[in-house]
């Protein structure tokens, strides 16, 4: 079964991006938006294979669909 996970992505200085995903507790830095995302993803493989599938996604809810709206000027 795959999840979509809402991931959020920071820029924390001139050289460094942390994505996470805040229903997993799960977080990683890269160099990119794209390498933080990767190493995200790697994080929470490691995550699986530590505690297992059920117990990492317990409570998340897998038809869930995450779209963006923008509003204002």
């Amino acid at each position: 079964m795959k999840y979509k996970l809402l991931v959020t992505i920071e820029k924390v200085d001139e050289n460094k991006y942390m994505a996470r995903v805040e229903d997993l507790r799960a977080t990683a830095m890269g160099d990119s938006a794209e390498d933080a995302l990767n190493n995200l993803r790697d994080s929470i493989n490691l995550m699986i294979e530590e505690y297992g599938t059920e117990l990492v996604f317990k409570g998340i809810n897998e038809s869930l669909e995450y779209r963006f709206v923008e509003v204002g000027n």
